[in-house]
């Protein structure tokens, strides 16, 4: 058996938990003795809908891909089920999905409705459609939490990448209550999935990094390393959001002589955008 997760979300499935409304959740979709058994979610369903893997996928008209992964945890509240999973790097492209109606038993309506049931195929059955090739970029922001506007603002600019199917890691959404934060940045900062690391320097960014203070100091002597070592590199891409009263971009001392984009220009997030996927193209080429 497996779990099917639909939701009209675009962004349901890039960070976890997820929160879906219990008149959704194995009520619908699903056979009788399914439904009699596990709609309770009680501690021993809960145990056995952790045990069996997921489709995590998304309605017809979002025409995305489905994910593939495990629920880690369920939690049952007042008004919805908070569901905490992860994915591995597997998915079944959108066209392919939408061709399995027959081995996943899909009801006339269900590629359009937002629902959790559980469909009786076996993980071997669907493996055969599976593809590892990750279609999408992956970006990790570093930024300053200070001052409150350029948390807004790096807020905006995470909306508009993951509109434009760039997968964004950043601690707002990926670092958990408990969670070290130093072993949060060193692990995304080592990650050979992430192919780019977007530095969106203001004012007190530059002054944390040069001062190597609190969390951008720490984040940011990381990635110094990293540059010093590749003059040409194109993983590290700096971000300008403020400048100073004389024109100069705010930007830590080590990144001076780096090119930077100017996101307080135009045409500037056309041009990170442009850096992010030319950059990943030409590294698949090599």
């Amino acid at each position: 058996m497996i779990n099917l997760l639909m939701s009209s979300n675009e962004s349901e499935w890039e960070n976890s938990p997820s929160f879906f409304p219990k008149g959704r959740c194995l009520s619908e979709y699903i056979l009788p003795e399914y439904k009699d058994r596990y709609a309770s979610l009680d501690s021993q369903s809960i145990e056995f809908l952790k045990s069996i893997p997921c489709i995590f996928a998304y309605e017809k008209y979002c025409e995305k891909d489905a994910r593939i992964g495990k629920i880690l945890d369920i939690s049952v509240r007042q008004n919805d089920v908070k569901i905490d999973y992860e994915l591995t790097d597997e998915r079944i492209d959108y066209e392919t999905f939408s061709g399995m109606s027959q081995l996943l038993d899909f009801g006339t309506w269900e590629m359009t409705r937002t629902h959790w049931t559980i469909k009786n195929v076996t993980f071997d059955e669907v493996k055969p459609y599976f593809s590892t090739k990750r279609q999408f970029p992956k970006v990790f922001i570093s930024y300053s939490w200070t001052p409150i506007r350029n948390q807004e603002t790096v807020f905006e600019l995470v909306s508009k990448l993951r509109n434009d199917e760039i997968i964004v890691i950043y601690d707002k959404d990926d670092l958990h209550p408990g969670q070290n934060i130093n072993y949060f940045m060193e692990q995304a900062l080592a990650n050979e999935d992430i192919d780019n690391i977007i530095v969106v320097s203001n004012k007190d960014y530059a002054d944390k990094a040069n001062n190597r203070q609190g969390g951008v100091g720490y984040e940011a002597g990381i990635i110094i390393s990293e540059i010093k070592s590749a003059p040409l590199q194109r993983r590290v891409i700096p971000v300008v959001v403020e400048f100073d009263r004389n024109g100069n971009p705010y930007l830590p001392t080590n990144f001076q002589e780096l090119r930077y984009v100017d996101l307080t220009r135009e045409d500037g997030y056309a041009e990170l955008l442009s850096a992010i996927k030319g950059g990943r193209k030409n590294e698949s080429a090599i």
